[in-house]
């Protein structure tokens, strides 16, 4: 009997060595690699490789960031929503993620379902600006400036379904004035035509914005938060101005390919909050407009699922289309 026992005892050990290992097996085992469906020199880039660069040196190993802008971020999600689910490959993203399965209904992933919501790293700021040499210096000499001339405020925004874009369609909804929105690339590129004076205004971030208006280069004229930034505490909220809807910022997150282990889904929460308190981050977030956030998997995952019903919402009121 004792032999048998052994013998069974055994066998149990040796069958479950192979799962022991597993679990075991330290993560990440090999390079990381952060998709970012943006281009370069945006906030996302920036802040995506800040962290990118801590990350690499908590864990040991490689982070690298891939940009793959496009398709209203179409692009960089279906490369993560088809990795394989072992950590190693994860998103970086924004808000625009929450409309891009509206504005190309054949997007071969769904949003929610075919990722796993890992943290929200940042709530970033965002304005209106014009260039400083521009006759408004306020939202409401702007508006009557257009009506006065009677023709469309033309804007820069980045991407058809944009935030950019939509936002730029609430204040032609809320102020009356006709709104011809331009779509650009990249912020770089709606910064450097505004500048040059090809549009006579542009929605940005602060943190790309902000050098130029530095500079005297660019003057915002209103800003989208709940309340007065910190790093622009002159420029009035849309609120303020008597906007509608312009209250919401937009946000930055990982989020990883669905059925990524929720072991590894946490340590890279935990691990991401952590770099967010140190000091040094914090400041070099909050000097360009951008909130560190740091939340939960469960309450990212539920921002995306009510971004989802708010920009659908919107698109549809405004029959926003890809092209």
């Amino acid at each position: 009997m004792n032999k048998t026992l052994c013998g069974l005892v055994c066998a149990t050990l040796m069958a479950c060595a192979p799962l022991s290992s597993l679990a075991q097996q330290a993560w990440p085992s090999k390079t990381v690699r952060i998709v970012l469906p943006g281009p370069p020199a945006s906030s996302p880039d920036r802040i995506t490789r800040l962290l990118a660069e801590r990350l690499s040196k908590k864990w040991g190993q490689s982070v690298v960031v891939d940009n793959k802008p496009g398709a209203s971020t179409r692009i960089g999600g279906e490369i993560v929503a088809r990795a394989a689910p072992d950590g190693h490959t994860l998103l970086s993203t924004f808000v625009t993620h929450s409309t891009v399965k509206l504005l190309y209904p054949e997007t071969p992933y769904d949003p929610v379902k075919d990722f796993v919501a890992i943290t929200q790293y940042a709530t970033p700021e965002s304005i209106l600006a014009v260039r400083a040499d521009s006759p408004y210096k306020t939202l409401q000499e702007l508006v009557a400036g257009i009506k006065a001339a009677k023709r469309p405020l033309r804007y820069a925004h980045f991407g058809n379904g944009s935030s950019f874009h939509v936002y730029g369609l609430i204040v032609g909804r809320e102020t009356g004035i006709e709104v011809l929105p331009v779509p650009y690339k990249g912020e770089a590129l709606q910064m450097n035509d505004l500048l040059g004076g090809h549009v006579e205004s542009s929605f940005n971030s602060v943190g790309t914005a902000l050098p130029h208006i530095r500079a005297g280069k660019v003057r915002p004229l209103g800003i989208i938060t709940s309340e007065r930034s910190k790093v622009l505490p002159d420029v009035p909220t849309f609120k303020e101005l008597g906007i509608k809807g312009m209250e919401r910022g937009g946000w930055f997150g990982f989020l990883a390919p669905a059925g990524t282990p929720k072991p590894i889904v946490d340590q890279i929460q935990r691990d991401v909050k952590e770099l967010l308190a140190d000091p040094e981050i914090a400041k070099t977030m909050r000097d360009q407009g951008i909130e560190p956030v740091g939340s939960t998997p469960e309450e990212f995952g539920q921002t995306i699922r009510a971004e989802v019903e708010q920009w659908g919402k919107l698109l549809t009121e405004f029959n926003v289309q890809a092209n």
